[in-house]
């Protein structure tokens, strides 16, 4: 529960931040997710879970000097803290059943005068 929780308090931060620069959360955007593991096959695992939901843009590679893998998806909602809530804990529980890190999720500052 308290990594749920730690999860939880991570996206109101994230919140805040867009919702300063001036984010609608109301806006529909594609949302990025990453995810990092030294094993290849345990994010080659995730990422077929991750297609079947509906997640797109997967990318799984291994950064350049480095010794881990990455993968990173995006999804399409708004920011509104029900909908990325509901998303960033259900990847924080996949990533604990793939034993993977959820490095978080990311998003362009959206309102309709851009």
């Amino acid at each position: 529960m308290q990594l749920i929780d730690e999860r939880v308090e991570l996206d109101k931060a994230t919140l805040n931040k867009l919702k300063q620069a001036g984010d609608d959360d109301q806006l529909v955007r594609l949302i990025d997710h990453s995810f990092t593991a030294d094993s290849k096959e345990a994010l080659e695992k995730l990422a077929d879970c991750l297609i079947k939901m509906d997640f797109s843009n997967i990318k799984l590679f291994q950064p350049e000097d480095e010794h881990y893998y990455l993968l990173e998806c995006t999804s399409i909602d708004c920011t509104e803290f029900h909908n990325v809530s509901k998303t960033s804990v259900l990847m924080t529980i996949l990533s604990q059943h793939f034993s993977v890190s959820y490095d978080g999720w990311g998003s362009m500052v959206a309102n309709e005068t851009q």
